[in-house]
């Protein structure tokens, strides 16, 4: 999963974060839907909003690798950061305007949630993205 990159360097295993991201998510909305239905999909939604963007930046930021290949990265670092923020805004605006009822408490700590797990999924995963 993690292929080594010619500067000595790995690229950091995105696919094992994303499943324990996504596994803290189905826990997360699980504990909110004790406090009934609505909060648990408002989470799950709330996860999902916080899941999908970086997915997109993932796939933007670690496209090219490589001394050789350094403007490249920096454009694609940019451009998935915008396009995540973009991505945020738009399914924000789609999640408040078309589910309803909606319990906002509930997407808004499981996003909060998602991204403390985002600092520490690599903790979690217990990788180290250099060669010793």
């Amino acid at each position: 999963m993690t292929k080594a990159i010619p500067s000595g360097m790995r690229r950091p295993p995105i696919a094992r974060w994303f499943l324990i991201e996504g596994v803290i998510l189905v826990f997360v909305s699980l504990a909110f839907s004790l406090r009934g239905q609505v909060a648990g999909y408002s989470a799950l939604v709330g996860g999902l909003i916080f899941l999908l963007p970086h997915g997109y930046f993932a796939l933007k930021a670690f496209r090219y690798a490589g001394a050789r290949s350094a403007k490249k990265i920096i454009n694609s670092f940019y451009q998935g950061e915008a396009g995540k923020l973009i991505l945020c805004a738009i399914l924000f605006t789609m999640a408040f305007k078309w589910i309803q009822p909606l319990d906002i408490a509930a997407l808004f700590l499981t996003f909060a949630i998602m991204l403390v797990t985002n600092w520490v999924t690599p903790l979690l995963a217990g990788s180290n993205t250099q060669q010793s």
